[in-house]
């Protein structure tokens, strides 16, 4: 009997493990179907360890992460070369192990979301805080990519749980998380110490413990690793330090200047318009639009790449709504620490000089409104007759289910064809690789042929020792050559020989060219790369415009040349 009572009540936290493991898991050999820069760093800097020892340059070995240096010409987080190390590190370079590690720490999100709201809640709204989750638009997307903002969310509350749940001296295991967490992304190292005076102090209020000490040494122990940090920064000329958004930025000294100039004359001006006030205004303005209705439910931002979607579903504003409203009316204390929580996640785009919006610096706010609507969904339900709280509660299941679905079928069957992360390169990269297989020779024209050559070396699987030995001894610029390939900027075309194929980029294609075919873009059909003497292709049965795709289609690295030229390759 025991035992079947512990089994229940594990089993809506294993429903919500099987729900987010679903939303991660399906598909990510092939969705999103390309990477991004950001994202691809790290995966190629891993192998580039494995291999050598060091990054491609030869110059930065992973153990310089520890003290904050970075590759040359790279400003990025230091905790995600060491996750990516057993995966793309030791295996094939492929869009699976790429995001299989941020997937994994996605679904702990959700698990740890849920540890923490039954803590402090009770295991009713701990599942309704993890089911949103498991179905959240900017958890499923943030956990499908590489991006830093997901291991840093799930350090954070990982070092969370330790703090409300550790007790006495066990509580100082929490710097563990914490340090993790300030090395996953730069955007987040600012909320390390307002994040651990909030926790501590409500973990203060909430276990009283018999000594302070734990809770002194935890936070100075964070404290040394803020100064230690800024001490290194500053050796090495303040990298991205001046990111940081202050009163002396230009920004606002143009402003204010501005501001002035076109001013009548008034003996006040300089008090009430100067760079403070200005500074302040600019500042209050981010804070209104981080959290307006139309940026958090309807429109999002470029950063978050599903045309449709916000951050949250729609019925998820009628549940933070009502979630705040019972806290703040029946439990101050932790309505207080919930909003502290949530304005905390505002702090790296508040401070940071970007002014236009950046979803991915207010990472750490999302689990916090999630928390906040799982709590409105519990009141929604449990505070009515029983009769009426099962309608009230089938009705907010349906739609939330309804919500997921639709959000599914955007993000698995029309996003895909949106180009995201560069896909027409991810496409040439393919050609490239059949191309070299048959031995064809291939002279390529572009001019994006640096920014090309990363993703060309992770999409064909062809970093190696002789390849990071040749890059290192060649001068990469726009021309180079590497597997048979020929990388030319735009220069002057050549006619190509009878066993040769031409590449070329949309801005280098002369108009004089007039049989070629092309590599296009799937969302209107636009050519990107035109092929001239298309060995490869030229038996198989080409349509002036792609087929429609597949999911099948989608894995583009393990279909077959058929296949492949069908599908993603048009004739003129």
């Amino acid at each position: 009997m025991k035992k079947n009572k512990n089994l229940h009540s594990f089993l809506p936290l294993v429903i919500i493990i099987i729900i987010s493991a679903a939303f991660r898991f399906i598909y990510l050999d092939r969705i999103p179907n390309a990477i991004s820069g950001d994202e691809l760093i790290y995966p190629l800097t891993a192998k580039s360890v494995v291999l050598t020892g060091r990054d491609m340059t030869g110059a930065w070995n992973i153990f310089n992460a520890l003290i904050f240096r970075y590759p040359p010409n790279q400003q990025q987080a230091e905790l995600p070369y060491f996750l990516h190390l057993p995966f793309s590190g030791i295996f094939p370079f492929s869009l699976f192990t790429a995001h299989l590690p941020f997937a994994i720490l996605s679904i702990g999100i959700v698990i740890l979301l849920y540890i923490i709201t039954q803590t402090l809640f009770g295991t009713p709204i701990a599942f309704a805080t993890g089911f949103i989750a498991a179905i959240n638009p900017w958890f499923i997307v943030m956990g499908r990519t590489g991006y830093e903002s997901t291991p840093a969310t799930f350090f954070y509350l990982l070092a969370f749980v330790f703090i409300l749940k550790a007790q006495g001296w066990k509580v100082v295991w929490a710097a563990v998380p914490l340090l993790l967490a300030f090395y996953s992304y730069i955007g987040t190292k600012i909320i390390l110490l307002p994040f651990v005076i909030v926790s501590l102090s409500f973990a203060y209020i909430k276990n009283k413990p018999k000594s302070l000490k734990p809770y002194v040494t935890l936070l100075a122990t964070c404290i040394i690793i803020v100064i230690i940090y800024m001490i290194l920064i500053n050796i090495s000329s303040g990298m991205r330090i001046n990111d940081i958004f202050l009163p002396n930025d230009q920004i606002v000294t143009d402003l204010v200047n501005e501001i002035r100039r076109k001013s009548v004359v008034f003996p006040y001006t300089n008090l009430l318009i100067n760079k403070y006030s200005i500074y302040a205004k600019l500042l209050f303005e981010k804070l209104i639009r981080i959290f307006s209705l139309s940026y958090l439910f309807v429109e999002g931002d470029r950063f978050f790449p599903v045309r449709g979607f916000s951050f949250f579903y729609i019925i998820d504003s009628i549940s933070i709504a009502l979630g705040i409203l019972f806290l703040f009316a029946k439990r101050k204390i932790y309505f207080f620490l919930l909003s502290i929580l949530v304005f905390i996640g505002t702090l790296p785009h508040l401070f940071f000089k970007l002014s236009g919006d950046f979803s991915g610096h207010l990472a750490f706010m999302f689990p916090f409104i999630i928390m906040l609507a799982g709590i409105g969904i519990k009141e929604i339900i449990f505070c009515m007759a029983k009769r009426w709280s099962m309608i009230f509660g089938s009705i907010i299941i349906i739609i939330y289910v309804c919500s997921a679905f639709y959000f599914g079928y955007i993000y698995f069957f029309v996003h895909p064809l949106q180009e995201y992360g560069d896909f027409h390169m991810h496409v040439l990269s393919r050609y490239l690789a059949l191309a070299k297989q048959k031995n064809i020779p291939i002279l390529l024209y572009s001019s994006t042929n640096r920014d090309f050559l990363n993703k060309y070396l992770f999409y064909t699987n062809s970093l190696s020792k002789e390849t990071i030995r040749s890059l290192s001894l060649s001068n990469i610029n726009d021309s180079f050559d590497l597997n048979g390939v020929s990388f030319r900027g735009c220069i002057p075309i050549n006619n190509a020989s009878a066993n040769q194929t031409i590449i070329m980029d949309a801005i280098c294609t002369p108009s004089t060219m007039n049989s070629y075919h092309s590599i296009s873009r799937l969302t209107d059909g636009g050519h990107i790369y035109n092929i001239e003497n298309d060995i490869l292709c030229q038996k198989h049965n080409l349509k002036q415009y792609p087929n429609k795709i597949t999911t099948y289609q989608l894995a583009i690295d393990a279909i077959n040349e058929q296949a492949f030229c069908e599908t993603y390759i048009s004739k003129n």
